[in-house]
């Protein structure tokens, strides 16, 4: 069989090895937080703070304002609304750029593994993948109290939320599998992701909002400008990332916004493509990676 046709058989070595994985994913949070002092508060301390800190900077030193139909509405709300705009955009980023960032040199990490012991291998990068997604969740679980907080309730459009971290996950997995294949061979490769990451993350809204930026540059752009604005906004039509974090946010913002159901079902269609193809160049490259590794 092909790697394309062997890639579709993922979600059955996933369920297989789910006890490997499960392993794995515990190892390694064990092992991040193994002799520290507060332990597995961590977690739950991290992005607290990080949240304390977007609020008292973007919301209230720097007065940011972002997206009007973001929670709560009226002036006095302005501060919480910058700051839930900001962590539905760096929550999900955070995300990608921390799987992608470690996944990419997963394989070479495990080398002593992948030379000794037949295993799955593709399961280590899905682990990493996992791992900040443990991250992840718990930041979406102090933001879901921040909402009971600041506006007594949750939006009705969560019930969307395990579909959209379902793709989430798949899109950033396939992703992690075709790098750490890929860098096994091209080491330059690991080199390369951090920049790449950060020009993915200045063309995706993740601390600024698109409409915005397209208002202003309507009202003081001149003629024969490039309209580089417009450019952004039409770029980010085909940009994953861009559509995800619009899918965040439309989930929060309490019927002001239409959820975009359309929208998850394009990100899903390139989330399964992009998961297929990842998959199965990792399949077409995992047979050299004892003599490379």
């Amino acid at each position: 069989m092909s790697p394309l046709t062997d890639a579709l058989r993922l979600p059955f070595v996933v369920v297989r090895y789910r006890e490997l994985l499960s392993a794995f994913v515990r190892r390694d949070l064990k092992a991040r937080f193994e002799g520290s002092i507060l332990g597995r508060i961590w977690p739950v301390l991290q992005p607290a703070i990080l949240f304390a800190i977007y609020y008292v900077i973007f919301a209230k030193l720097m007065q940011q304002r972002f997206a009007d139909t973001m929670p709560p509405h009226g002036e006095e709300g302005t501060g919480w609304r910058s700051t839930f705009f900001l962590i539905t955009g760096i929550l999900p980023w955070t995300a990608l750029a921390e799987s992608l960032a470690r996944g990419t040199g997963v394989v070479l990490e495990n080398a002593n593994l992948i030379k000794k012991i037949a295993f799955p291998s593709e399961l280590l990068a899905i682990y990493q993948v996992i791992v900040y997604h443990v991250y992840f969740l718990v930041g979406f679980v102090i933001l879901l109290g921040l909402e009971l907080a600041v506006n007594g309730g949750l939006p009705a459009a969560l019930v969307w939320f395990p579909a959209v971290l379902l793709v989430q996950m798949m899109f950033i997995s396939g992703l992690a599998m075709l790098l750490s294949a890929a860098n096994v061979f091209v080491r330059d490769i690991m080199q390369a992701v951090p920049m790449l990451l950060t020009f993915w993350m200045l063309t995706t809204p993740v601390f600024y909002d698109l409409n915005t930026i397209q208002a202003a540059a309507a009202l003081g752009g001149k003629p024969g400008d490039v309209d580089w604005a417009g450019m952004a906004g039409t770029a980010m039509h085909y940009n994953p990332m861009a559509i995800l974090l619009g899918i965040y946010r439309a989930m929060f913002s309490f019927g002001a916004v239409e959820f975009p159901l359309v929208g998850l079902i394009k990100l899903a269609l390139v989330a399964a493509i992009t998961l297929w193809l990842g998959y199965a160049y990792f399949l077409r490259s995992k047979g050299r990676f004892a003599d490379e590794v």
